[in-house]
């Protein structure tokens, strides 16, 4: 009748978000009606994200479409990749989902949520009692977003393989980690044994 997991029923009675009370055989029983007298609507929450501030000119107008479309909605951006979960925007939603906050999460796109994890985002708003809304489905082929999905990928390591050899680049240059000999090596217990100290073991 609720259209709730069995597993989000259970939550809600523990934290008392619906009565309910055991059988002679033990099972829970939910007092329905008086969860609906007392259920309130999802906050619609609008996510808009572009990948770089040199698209802020198209933030703008999935925020423009959003108020149009919601004008009471709770409007939340990011400016950072579809692969980055450590989105400021992203983790205020996760983390009201977390405590159960019931959210109905709107979208232009499916990539402007995540380039991965669609589906465990909407999972968890689901469990909460909400939706996900995807104003604009795409057309694209499977072929074509797996194509996209691996070029963003690549671009993600190629970035990392660059820090990376600037890191290598600065460790090198660094004159004072190269002079100083590393425990165990021949320069080092020599200079041990003759201060006359016994080697380490």
């Amino acid at each position: 009748m609720l259209g709730l997991h069995p597993q989000t029923l259970r939550r809600y009675a523990d934290q008392g978000k619906i009565p309910h009370y055991r059988n002679s055989a033990g099972q829970r029983l939910y007092d329905v009606d008086a969860y609906l007298r007392g259920a309130s609507w999802p906050t619609v929450v609008c996510y808009c994200r572009v990948s770089s501030a040199k698209q802020r000119g198209d933030l703008g107008r999935q925020v423009a479409q959003m108020r149009e479309l919601y004008p009471d909605a709770e409007i939340v951006t990011d400016v950072a990749g579809g692969l980055n979960w450590q989105r400021k925007g992203l983790l205020s939603i996760l983390e009201r989902l977390h405590r159960g906050d019931k959210l109905d999460v709107v979208v232009a796109h499916r990539d402007r949520l995540a380039r991965f994890g669609f589906e465990l985002i909407e999972w968890l708003v689901v469990q909460n009692g909400g939706a996900v809304v995807v104003l604009n489905q795409s057309d694209a082929s499977p072929e074509s977003e797996l194509t996209e999905d691996l070029l963003a990928i690549l671009h993600t390591f190629s970035c990392r393989m660059h820090g990376l050899r600037r890191y290598r680049a600065a460790i090198a240059q660094d004159t004072g980690l190269s002079e100083c000999p590393a425990e165990g090596s021949d320069s080092n217990l020599a200079g041990r044994q003759s201060m006359g100290l016994q080697p380490d073991g």
